[in-house]
């Protein structure tokens, strides 16, 4: 599986005359750094047909992730901003460590969804 994106399952119950059937479906969420005029970008895209809860998109002023994802943030935003692909203002080439991060349900504490690192500089 590709580091920047992670499959989650979402099972479903269905009945079927007086028997069960059990349903299950895929989705992926995808974060993509990329950079722009110098500066770090980030795009996100999910197919689950849901928003993950209370979802935010974060890039950390750290050498690496931490362990409470709302921690060490140099910049974040909700993941349904209707500006994507969104503009840090960040200088790229600098090793950021980006992420996807949700509430586990039910409010629950946040959890890492996508991790993404940039490359340095050359």
């Amino acid at each position: 599986m590709h580091p920047s994106q992670v499959l989650l399952e979402e099972k479903k119950m269905a009945t079927v005359s007086e028997s069960h059937a059990a349903v299950s479906e895929s989705y992926t969420w995808t974060l993509t750094a990329f950079q722009q005029q110098g500066t770090l970008w980030l795009q996100w895209h999910s197919t689950a047909p849901f928003r993950a809860q209370q979802g935010q998109i974060h890039v950390y002023a750290g050498t690496q992730f931490p362990s409470n994802p709302q921690d060490q943030t140099k910049a974040w935003k909700w993941d349904d901003a209707s500006n994507d692909p969104w503009n840090t203002d960040l200088p790229w080439g600098s090793k950021w460590f980006c992420a996807w991060i949700a509430q586990e349900p039910p409010n629950g504490p946040y959890k890492y969804v996508v991790q993404v690192v940039t490359p340095v500089a050359q």
